[in-house]
């Protein structure tokens, strides 16, 4: 809300690939850091851990509430992404990727180190967790159609 974009255009996407991997980051002077003794530099990793989960907390319940605000206060018109959009998002990204891995071994490395976390922990999660909207419509209703 406070990026001002309901001033330009009334109509907003959700659930696309972006906007769910928002994280805060803290960086630090890599030099400096290093310099510093480990219960400090260990000190300085979880309170950036920490920090991190703070924020994202408190923003889910955050962007919640702003949003019913851009729906009510401004008038926003709010629909999911549909999944052609999000396949397209993807062959996209696999360009972007195949790009910056050709021209930066550190980017390649990084990326590798990603996919292979999200290969675990998403082949968990998605047999793991229950789809959330139909516990939702069944108390609520559809989502896209509520009224505040």
């Amino acid at each position: 809300k406070n990026f001002g974009m309901q001033d330009v255009a009334k109509f907003y996407h959700l659930a696309s690939f972006h906007q769910s991997q928002e994280m805060f980051e803290i960086t630090f002077n890599k030099k400096k850091f290093n310099s510093l003794s480990k219960n400090h530099q260990n000190i300085l990793r979880i309170a950036a851990e920490a920090a991190n989960s703070d924020n994202y907390w408190k923003m889910t319940k955050r962007y919640a509430d702003d949003l019913i605000k851009l729906q009510k206060e401004s008038g926003v018109k709010v629909v999911v992404t549909p999944k052609d959009i999000l396949a397209e998002q993807m062959k996209s990204w696999d360009k972007v990727v195949a790009e910056f891995s050709a021209k930066d071994p550190l980017f390649k490395e990084i990326i590798e180190s990603q996919k292979r976390y999200a290969k675990v922990v998403m082949s968990y999660l998605l047999m793991n967790q229950p789809d959330y909207m139909i516990g939702f419509r069944n108390a609520f209703g559809d989502p896209t159609k509520l009224t505040w």
